[in-house]
């Protein structure tokens, strides 16, 4: 890379960052959905791994500028690198594999799913085996990841909020329209499962760690050093708006696309920006909130968004915007605020 734009990112890691991620989404999601669509076998292909690399660029992005502000790396023997990154590999494959199934044309082979599945598996497994191995500033950024931090209590409020809300917001819609509380299940073992797959392909592929790992892990914490949560949170509201345009256009109409990312977005990002803080900077708290909410898809079969749902999702945000007194800046010396030591110690930052 040219040193003067090296010397420019060290300069601008924020600014360096969106600017990578929303290039990198754009770059490849606006070709994934409207120009190779999935016409045939090998333009499916291409549409998934595409797609997959694309929504992995607020990680990848992280960590490359993470890695230019912070070159330098221990080393670490090949037999403990192979010892995180074989099973990893070998754990998203699968779980990559089980929800291709799941849409999957009835008698398509899992094992051409399984081959499809095991190149897409390297993301994960490459970000995650990266916080063992990878240079100081990727270690540092991706450390919550596998060593997390913060009470259960908040990892159990990020694993449980969306399915609550959803079933509470169709319970309360339903007893007011004169209907029974809640509506019977039918095949709850298969839908069960259905949404066990899903969680875990979000937390991996689309939603998880591939997004919290660069909002929450490089951004949020770098903006808290200089404004307070909830402004960071509102920045980061608008950038993730930017970033979803491609996906965006592909999936919503407009009636969705302003109710969702307009109305109800922010107070989502306000929410994982506070179990990223409460759990003391932890990735791994915001990446499950994640993979709750998307997972949830599923369900909405059974219970579906309600405004009574949307109302519950508003009031615990401001509740916690209250609670927390969010328009504060948070301690210079909070795990969740980037620490720039160059100026009072030997030169390096630390996350």
């Amino acid at each position: 890379m040219n040193q003067r734009l090296k010397e420019w990112t060290r300069g601008h890691p924020i600014e360096a960052f969106f600017l990578l991620t929303i290039g990198m989404s754009f770059g490849l999601l606006f070709p994934a959905f409207f120009i190779i669509r999935q016409e045939d076998v090998l333009r499916q292909i291409l549409f998934l791994f595409l797609g997959r690399i694309g929504t992995y660029s607020p990680v990848l992005a992280g960590m490359l500028v993470a890695r230019i502000i912070q070159p330098g790396r221990q080393r670490v023997s090949l037999t403990r690198r192979l010892s995180v990154f074989l099973p990893m590999w070998f754990i998203a494959a699968i779980i990559h594999t089980a929800r291709l199934n799941l849409d999957a044309e009835p008698g398509t082979p899992l094992i051409a799913l399984l081959v499809v599945s095991l190149p897409v598996a390297l993301l994960p497994t490459f970000v995650i085996s990266s916080a063992f191995s990878g240079a100081d500033g990727v270690k540092k950024m991706l450390s919550t990841l596998v060593r997390p931090k913060g009470s259960i209590v908040y990892y159990l409020v990020a694993l449980l909020t969306f399915p609550v809300i959803l079933i509470v917001g169709t319970g309360i819609t339903n007893v007011l329209n004169g209907n029974a509380w809640l509506p019977r299940v039918s095949q709850g073992a298969d839908l069960a499962f259905t949404i066990f797959i899903t969680f875990f392909s979000v937390l991996l592929f689309t939603g998880g760690i591939n997004e919290e790992s660069g909002w929450r892990g490089f951004a949020q914490k770098r903006l808290q050093a200089k404004y307070s949560p909830l402004v960071a949170c509102l920045t980061l509201w608008f950038l993730m708006v930017i970033w979803h345009i491609p996906n965006d256009i592909a999936q919503y109409q407009l009636g969705g696309y302003l109710l969702k990312r307009f109305v109800l977005y922010p107070f989502i990002t306000i929410l994982f920006a506070w179990v990223y803080n409460r759990t003391n900077g932890c990735i791994l708290a915001p990446a499950v909130f994640h993979a709750s909410m998307n997972s949830m898809n599923p369900l909405t079969a059974v219970f579906p968004i309600t405004t009574a749902g949307n109302i519950l999702l508003v009031g615990f945000a401001i509740i916690v915007v209250i609670s927390d007194r969010m328009w504060r800046k948070l301690p210079e010396d909070h795990p969740a605020v980037y620490r720039d030591v160059e100026a009072s110690t030997s030169g390096a930052l630390s996350d």
